[in-house]
């Protein structure tokens, strides 16, 4: 077995793909952060085969196949699927196998280049935490983002390295009997379906995802659309005026609800932005101090206590404790 240092604990199962490049067709880990190789003796991994990091592994029988141990210094591994909480993949990837991530249900990030073209059915299957999606590619690009989107309806963050980022909202989709007939109805609740539809063969359109903003107002949906906002603003990637106008609308009337969430998970950098824009009242800023203050945020409380010192009007005195 050829052995190689790295940064991971993993035992590969590889072939040669019909490229020419290496397919990793299986990786077995009890890593949380996992870095799949991006080449294997100077020959490039092109290919991420079907179940290679889920619970079950792959049929790999009649297979031409070679091992590959990468170490740190560890042990070798036994594979725990629940284990993972961040993949990268490799960085000249084409294609994502069916089911490749199947019940990795700790799973949060995952981190992948412009040259995934392909992203198969079910590879994200009942992986429950997944929350952020990392794309190192240029937002007029084609990508595999929409087929990503495809497979998983939760919510999901999404960051074009420093080009932009994006909130995908949540949805579900639902079968419904009509009977006696059998007959069956598709169902779908949630914004989040509209806003996996705003791309041109496998580019984002801004307008169409900017324009997706109305959805979410119609359905009462206001803590997602002041998340959906303070994302395009902070990154406003081909944002037009008339749509940071209506992001900074529903930040004024929606803003302080954030402003709090944010005070209490510890969020300074997400609150400095939010009070730079101008958005907060002065009793938005007090209610977030005091989710601050009941969450011993004093970090997040110091940034708003700032702000308040700012925002207060004269004559009008006001202490508060770190």
């Amino acid at each position: 077995m050829r052995v190689i240092e790295g940064e991971n604990e993993l035992r590969l199962t590889c072939s040669r793909s019909a490229s020419g490049g290496i397919a990793l067709l299986r990786c077995e880990t009890q890593d949380d952060i996992v870095r799949l190789p991006d080449e294997i003796d100077g020959v490039p991994v092109t290919e991420v085969g079907a179940y290679v990091l889920s619970e079950r592994a792959p049929d790999l029988t009649g297979k031409d196949t070679f091992a590959v141990r990468i170490t740190c210094g560890g042990t070798e591994p036994k594979h725990n699927a629940a284990a993972i909480r961040t993949v990268t993949l490799p960085k000249d990837a084409k294609s994502v196998g069916s089911y490749a991530f199947y019940n990795c249900r700790s799973l949060e990030r995952i981190e992948l280049t412009g040259s995934v073209s392909e992203f198969g059915g079910g590879a994200l299957m009942n992986c429950m935490s997944l929350r952020e999606v990392i794309l190192h590619a240029a937002p007029p690009a084609p990508t595999c983002l929409p087929r990503l989107l495809g497979e998983y309806a939760g919510e999901l963050d999404v960051r074009f390295d420093e080009h932009a980022r994006l909130l995908f909202p949540e949805y579900v989709e639902e079968l419904e009997d009509l009977s006696p007939a059998h007959i069956f109805q598709r169902r779908i609740h949630g914004a989040g379906y509209s806003y996996r539809q705003c791309f041109d063969g496998g580019v984002l359109n801004f307008r169409q995802y900017d324009a997706a903003l109305s959805e979410l107002l119609e359905r009462h949906d206001f803590s997602v659309a002041a998340r959906v906002a303070v994302r395009r603003l902070a990154v406003p990637f081909v944002l037009s005026d008339a749509a940071k106008a209506e992001y900074l609308a529903v930040l004024r009337t929606h803003g302080g609800n954030l402003a709090q969430s944010c005070a209490k998970a510890g969020e300074t950098a997400a609150l400095t932005f939010l009070l730079s824009l101008g958005v907060l009242s002065a009793a938005d800023v007090d209610a977030a101090c005091t989710s601050a203050r009941e969450a011993e945020q004093t970090a997040a409380l110091s940034v708003l206590l700032s702000a308040a010192g700012k925002t207060q009007s004269k004559g009008r005195a006001k202490s508060f404790e770190l």
